[in-house]
């Protein structure tokens, strides 16, 4: 599920600027119940993209290992 060949650049780059915004405002919150709380929504938007047919299971999964290995810095 890369953003690349999407062809929404411009709206990808939007939301990231929003998200950015919205990242300062809950600054104050602890890393770990940030990060809870951005997993239940993205397993939200997740699923919406799986029912409207916008994205595999499989897809989803690929996605997610490339989210593991940018946050851990792996490689592999």
């Amino acid at each position: 599920m890369s953003t690349r060949g999407l062809g929404e650049e411009e709206s990808v780059e939007a939301c990231i600027d929003a998200l950015d915004e919205t990242a300062t405002v809950l600054a104050h919150h602890p890393p770990r119940a940030l990060a809870a709380a951005l997993a239940v929504h993205l397993q939200a938007v997740l699923g919406v993209l799986h029912g409207q047919g916008e994205c595999s299971a499989q897809e989803i999964r690929q996605w997610l290992e490339e989210l593991v290995r940018g946050a851990c810095g792996d490689d592999a």
